[in-house]
């Protein structure tokens, strides 16, 4: 899936690194292969990128047609590569493991306890889907039929997730995270006030997104005292929004939003709050978080996944313990009542992501990988 001017929120990372690169002189065109589909393809143009659908048929015509110094890869799938297999076996490949393509059917535990029907629908899409995706890409990622580079958007993620779950090495591996636009998200002073307005951005799809322990943490600073000196912005859009948010509605001090922004709108939102909110059960990064904390917002957040390797606890941002409202509460009340740390908190938040996500840690280093591979492919 890509960005449509309708559905913003389509995988913009991925959309961010295709303009970069063009603004750096490397241009790509983009296909988004949809299995199973019987729709001939089709274009459109988005923020200057052309865009290409199709289904495994068509984008199998075009790669008989085309000819690609080298290949990028996002959420790889058998109806992506085998075509590049049998068409340009020769062609360098780069592949983006982000998440979900990649893990065991167990990882996203908790997307299935509600019920004996959810474990039993679990199970089965184990059969039809998990257990063939783990076996494909253990072929990809250590396959010496195809010249292939491996990105990871942490080292947690390739470390503890996708080589165990699939039980092989990648043959060669780069540790990359998803682009942070500094520029976009620039820091400014935050005014020590700044640390009363909360936000939180952040979908309501899955129970990943853990914005259940948000309400929790509203819920529990409602009933200690400063609670009415503090302001809550909780924005997002997803299946769980009215539900989730339901307990917290009468509360005067907390405007719910529903909707999906444009990344454009989310500078100003930045701008107004000084503490980013965004507490999780899974995440390789956390990109909404390393945005925020771009803009200077200390984040508050869990101790959990990859989440430690870009925010160091009471250095640039506060963890809590996984499942644990009450911490996410300390935290926020902590900020609250000491404006100083709140200010050392801010300033190393923004330094700390540029370091480990600005343009030099990641989009450079990316062209730097493909330009690499296409001096060496012997590809015209």
């Amino acid at each position: 899936m890509y960005p449509t001017a309708t559905e913003p929120y389509r995988n913009g990372f991925v959309h961010r690194r295709v303009v970069e690169y063009a603004r750096r002189g490397l241009r790509c065109d983009v296909y988004v292969v949809r299995p199973g589909e019987s729709l001939e393809s089709s274009a459109y143009d988005y923020e200057g990128v052309r865009v290409t659908v199709g289904n495994a048929d068509e984008f199998d015509r075009a790669v008989s047609e085309m000819s690609r110094r080298v290949y990028l890869v996002h959420f790889a799938s058998p109806e992506m590569i085998r075509p590049l297999q049998k068409h340009a076996p020769e062609s360098p490949v780069v592949v983006w493991i982000h998440g979900f393509e990649a893990e065991a059917w167990h990882r996203r535990w908790f997307g299935f306890v509600d019920s004996s029907r959810s474990i039993r629908a679990a199970l089965d899409r184990r059969a039809e889907y998990f257990d063939r995706q783990n076996a494909f890409l253990a072929w990809l990622i250590s396959t010496d039929e195809l010249s292939v580079d491996t990105v990871y958007v942490s080292d947690w993620f390739k470390r503890n997730v996708v080589e165990p779950d699939l039980k092989v090495s990648s043959r060669r591996a780069h540790i990359i995270p998803n682009f942070v636009d500094t520029e976009l998200f620039a820091y400014h002073e935050k005014d020590p006030a700044a640390r009363t307005r909360i936000l939180s951005l952040r979908p309501f799809a899955s129970p990943k997104y853990a914005n259940d322990l948000t309400v929790a943490a509203i819920l529990e600073l409602s009933r200690r005292p400063g609670f009415d000196e503090l302001e809550f912005t909780v924005i997002g859009d997803g299946a769980l929004f009215d539900r989730v948010t339901e307990p917290m509605r009468d509360l005067p001090n907390v405007t719910l939003r529903k909707a999906l922004l444009e990344q454009t709108e989310i500078p100003a939102l930045h701008a107004d709050a000084g503490v980013f909110l965004a507490p999780t059960r899974f995440d390789s990064q956390g990109v909404s978080m390393s945005e925020a904390m771009s803009s200077g917002l200390v984040p508050v957040s869990t101790a959990i996944a990859a989440i430690p390797e870009f925010v160091e606890s009471g250095v640039t941002g506060l963890l809590a313990a996984p499942e644990d409202p009450v911490g996410l509460a300390d935290h926020i009340e902590r900020l609250h009542e000491s404006p100083e740390l709140f200010a050392q908190l801010s300033r190393a938040a923004s330094a700390g992501i540029k370091e480990l996500a600005g343009y030099d840690a990641t989009v450079a280093r990316e062209i730097a990988l493909v330009r690499a591979r296409m001096e060496g492919s012997g590809v015209e």
